[in-house]
């Protein structure tokens, strides 16, 4: 069975699906225990159409699935459905236009060996990203800003289309995320802090294609959705507390790293290691 899943949400995406097919199936081959799955979220273009002639022709061997669901669901709904149908161990979800590289997923795979969960966040991305619009990046302060005054996150990029989860903790979120629109992402961070699971971020470095895609941003419009959403969470999940499958996940993630430390730690004294010459004489 694959060790790693990867969801990747498209809607639309017509225009640059074919170089987003080549790249993720040039990564499928050298990584063949991952499984990738776009899941077209009741396109009215031609993407899925797309997708299905590439896996016919060149992608069903290299681990690639499509996920055709209708009608739309928003990405939250998408990567929610895709999400909680993975059986791997670690579950990833990143933008369908390749917003930010595939080595991307390498170092969110490498964090998920220490964290519950692990996120992608500009904050963090080495060198000036110019490629990002002024707009977007007015936007994505303000959400950030206010999701951490309404939230408590102490996350600078909440929103960053780049989050991977063990599964357990990936399972968990899902099932009791409710939140369908841009706030999805704070709501899942939100969830996992009041679930007592450890979160670790990496750098995001957005690509120069996702320069290329018009903005569908309203700056006049979106702030107000993006407070009440923010808002509707909130009181959504007011009284939320650890549900007993987020203590059990907890406890077990306690157990396993005491074990893990009792096994690689040696006792006061140093460890005795058996003197060849006495084996086979005592």
């Amino acid at each position: 069975m694959p060790r790693v899943a990867v969801i990747l949400p498209v809607h639309n995406e017509a225009w640059l699906i074919g170089s987003v097919l080549g790249q993720v199936t040039d990564f499928a081959r050298s990584h063949p225990d991952w499984r990738f799955v776009f899941v077209d979220d009741g396109s009215s273009d031609e993407t899925p159409r797309l997708i299905r002639e590439h896996l016919d022709r060149d992608g069903m061997n290299a681990g690639i699935e499509l996920l055709a669901l209708d009608p739309n669901r928003g990405k939250a709904g998408a990567v929610r459905t895709a999400v909680l149908q993975a059986e791997e161990p670690l579950v990833l979800f990143t933008d369908g236009d390749l917003a930010y590289s595939l080595d991307h997923l390498l170092e969110l795979e490498q964090a998920l060996g220490k964290t519950d969960v692990a996120i992608g966040s500009r904050a963090l991305a080495t060198g000036p990203q110019t490629n990002i619009t002024l707009e977007r990046r007015l936007f994505g302060a303000g959400f950030n800003l206010l999701a951490r005054m309404i939230t408590g996150l102490p996350y600078r990029d909440t929103q960053a289309g780049l989050k991977g989860f063990r599964r357990e903790a990936a399972r968990l979120l899902f099932t009791h995320q409710r939140i369908d629109d841009f706030a999805f992402d704070a709501e899942l961070l939100f969830l996992a802090r009041r679930y007592g699971l450890s979160i670790s971020e990496i750098p995001a470095n957005v690509s120069a294609r996702h320069s290329y895609k018009k903005s569908r941003v309203n700056m006049f419009r979106d702030p107000l959705r993006m407070l009440a959403s923010l808002v509707r969470m909130r009181l959504m999940h007011r009284g939320t507390t650890a549900s007993p499958e987020a203590v059990r996940l907890v406890e077990e993630k306690k157990t396993a790293e005491r074990l893990n430390r009792t096994l690689v730690e040696p006792k006061p004294g140093g460890v005795r290691v058996p003197d060849p010459q006495r084996v086979g004489r005592e």
